[in-house]
């Protein structure tokens, strides 16, 4: 029910789960202003179970992830969650993207039951995939 560059196009009447909703930004006094989703025209939010951080862009803004101060920040995130084995995840429309201290990862649409696998390279790092469910 996304309204390009504006929002939820049915929030007067959205549904409980939504009304339960909050995101980084209404919850952590350490994101600034910028940080609204109205003008940064992304949401932020942590998966409960994994912990990654999920970047949902406003499909009208399909480039604001990689606008300043907000692209530098989410690649410090991104080096900062490697310790715990989180990712940060950039959503636009169904395709997901996996930032990186050092590159992003374009991983495409995921279905149901599909997967990150985090695969080390030695002396260079990791990189990351998605496995199929039915692999």
């Amino acid at each position: 029910h996304t309204k390009q560059g504006r929002g939820c196009a049915i929030h007067p009447t959205r549904p409980d789960h939504c009304r339960a909703f909050h995101c980084l930004w209404m919850t952590e006094a350490w994101l600034g202003a910028e940080w609204k989703p109205e003008k940064a025209k992304m949401v932020l939010a942590l998966d409960p179970v994994t912990k990654n951080m999920n970047v949902q862009v406003d499909p009208g803004q399909p480039n604001a992830w990689r606008r300043e101060p907000y692209y530098g920040q989410l690649r410090r995130w991104a080096a900062a969650s490697l310790a715990q084995d989180r990712l940060v995840l950039v959503h636009l429309n169904k395709s997901t993207t996996v930032i990186l201290p050092d590159r992003d990862v374009a991983l495409g649409v995921f279905e149901p039951g599909d997967r990150i696998v985090r695969r080390e390279r030695p002396g260079t790092g990791f990189d990351v995939e998605k496995v199929r469910a039915n692999a």
